[in-house]
């Protein structure tokens, strides 16, 4: 019986050490305040999207949020996306025309420029079907939930183009 104590106490131990060593790693973006991790995850053969939201205003106007990883050895891009709703007409654009996807780089669209969207009737609460096309790799299509401007997406800017128009180009 002592022997087995002996040995259960010091692998105990030493297990504790491990987990805690772990948890003290952390990420470059530790010092971001933004870090909702709430929303859709989808995998492509090419492409990442994780914690994807619409993030809304309560005005009609959202913006895409959520980080993307090309999962390629090869540049990929945003460069568009489209928003069905089953309450009506949707835009999207993404602003500057393209949002750069470096392989293996996590890209968060809360501070790339932005994945606009406009529409009359958007609640919070609901799930809208989003596509966003890649540049080198195919679509990722997934139901996104759309959230509030508020708690963990309250500093989230809605992005619109400077002329308020969010149609596609």
């Amino acid at each position: 019986m002592r022997t087995r104590r002996r040995l259960t106490v010091p692998v105990a131990v030493l297990l504790v050490l491990l987990l805690n060593a772990c948890s003290l790693g952390g990420s470059a973006d530790d010092r971001d305040p933004y870090k909702a991790s709430m929303g859709s995850n989808e995998r492509t053969d090419s492409t990442d999207a994780l914690g994807v939201a619409l993030v809304v205003d309560g005005d009609g106007h959202g913006r895409v949020v959520g980080t993307l990883i090309n999962s390629t050895s090869e540049p990929q891009a945003l460069v568009g996306a489209d928003v069905d709703t089953e309450r009506g007409p949707a835009t999207a654009v993404v602003i500057g025309d393209r949002v750069e996807l470096p392989p293996d780089e996590p890209i968060q669209l809360a501070r790339e420029p932005a994945v606009a969207v406009s529409a009359p009737d958007l609640p919070v609460g609901f799930f809208v079907e989003l596509t966003l096309h890649i540049e080198g790799g195919e679509p990722v299509e997934m139901l996104v939930p759309v959230e509030a401007q508020e708690g963990p997406y309250a500093e989230i800017e809605v992005t619109e183009p400077s002329d308020g128009d969010v149609s596609p180009p």
